[in-house]
């Protein structure tokens, strides 16, 4: 095995890391201690997130793939909520997480299944 690809997928698994924590953390901060926040909402955000958390630790790939589908709605919405109006920084920062995270999960996913 060459080291530029191993390369890549310790860098992707790093980038998902990060990405997936500051996503667990915003919404922490968004609806635990923001005006407007609420324990049932942080609950609904947080739970499809921690549904792939085990394939996560475990390093599977599948894992990353399940987490790019489940991320495809957290786009959608951060989309929608950065076009309206009025809205605060929360739905910027979401859209910038998700979408890093989204792209990270594919490509590791893929340098990891072609090792």
């Amino acid at each position: 095995m060459s080291e530029q690809p191993q390369r890549k997928v310790v860098i992707g698994w790093r980038l998902n890391w990060i990405c997936y924590i500051g996503m667990m953390l915003l919404f922490a901060v968004w609806n635990l201690f923001l005006p407007g926040g609420s324990i049932k909402l942080w609950v609904l955000q947080v739970v499809p997130l921690l549904l792939v958390l085990p394939g996560l630790i475990k390093g599977h790939s599948r894992s990353l793939l399940w987490l790019c589908f489940i991320l495809l709605v957290y786009i959608c919405a951060a989309v929608v909520d950065v076009m309206m109006p009025g809205r605060g920084w929360q739905h910027g920062a979401l859209l910038v997480l998700s979408l890093t995270l989204f792209l990270s999960a594919m490509m590791t996913s893929r340098w990891q299944t072609a090792q």
